[in-house]
């Protein structure tokens, strides 16, 4: 669900090192800028040498500053500094995820850049002074400008995540990464706008268009992942939390609470053989 995946650390002082290295972790895993070979080890050894204090530093790493490290070949120190330089264009809802945003997850993300792009929407970022994000210098006048009544249209998010949303956007110290990250050459894909579901780009000629899937259970011919994917190709959206609002709720083995909530509210319950007819698969 959207709340596992959110970051889970906190610490009483903001500046905890252990803490940092945890947000530093989550920044670069496969949900967030999925930067190949730089894993847990690799950003501990980064921290303890003083290389890298924060995310946006990451990006100014030189391979010299790798070729210090315990057991860093050059070839290894090479690749690594390929694989940084090419995860500088990515998608705006891993970006957000990457931040660690309390009690924002993949899925919740995902919803805001949704709407970010989606010309139909309150919040598309055209409103507000420009047609496109290019990168993440472009989110700090965006979220000075958007209401949090206006984020909590979205359907499946809660008021304590566009609370800790809000918060996040609105901190000095958060603003300045995010400039950082920008004068580093961080910058959101096409994809990101691609992703919306504005008539130029998403028209009602998908099968999805405009519904709202939940996934629960395990599913045996696909991953979720899979799944969702499939769901935003054909112009569906993905919650994590079943409401009035969701259409369908695609039901694997062993599922739980949310099958039960769906049958209350009366949402239509899809299997997966039910689902891959439904989008021809």
């Amino acid at each position: 669900s959207g709340k596992t995946d959110s970051a889970a650390y906190y610490c009483a002082n903001p500046n905890c090192f252990a803490v940092e290295k945890e947000r530093l972790i989550h920044f670069v895993a496969k949900k967030g800028f999925n930067i190949d070979g730089m894993g847990e080890k690799i950003i501990e050894q980064l921290a303890d040498e003083g290389l890298v204090a924060s995310a946006a530093d990451i990006f100014t790493l030189e391979k010299g500053d790798l070729e210090v490290l315990e057991r860093f070949a050059e070839k290894s120190a090479d690749n690594l500094i390929e694989a940084i330089n090419s995860s500088k264009v990515v998608d705006l809802n891993n970006f957000l995820f990457a931040l660690g945003i309390r009690h924002l997850g993949e899925e919740s993300a995902y919803l805001i850049t949704q709407e970010v792009f989606n010309k139909d929407s309150d919040l598309f970022f055209g409103r507000y002074g420009s047609d496109k994000i290019i990168g993440p210098v472009d989110l700090v006048e965006y979220f000075e400008a958007v209401s949090k009544e206006s984020l909590l249209v979205i359907n499946g998010l809660g008021e304590r995540m566009v609370d800790s949303l809000v918060a996040w956007f609105d901190d000095k110290d958060n603003q300045k990464a995010l400039r950082e990250f920008s004068k580093s050459g961080v910058k959101f894909t096409k994809e990101s706008v691609a992703v919306t579901s504005n008539s130029e780009q998403v028209g009602d000629d998908k099968k999805l268009f405009g519904k709202t899937f939940v996934l629960t259970g395990k599913l045996e011919s696909m991953t979720r992942d899979e799944a969702k994917k499939i769901i935003k190709q054909n112009g569906g959206k993905v919650s994590a939390a079943i409401s009035r609002n969701t259409d369908f709720l695609l039901a694997g083995s062993k599922a739980g609470s949310k099958l039960k909530k769906a049958e209350g509210l009366g949402v239509k319950i899809l299997s997966e053989s039910d689902f891959a007819t439904f989008v021809n698969l």
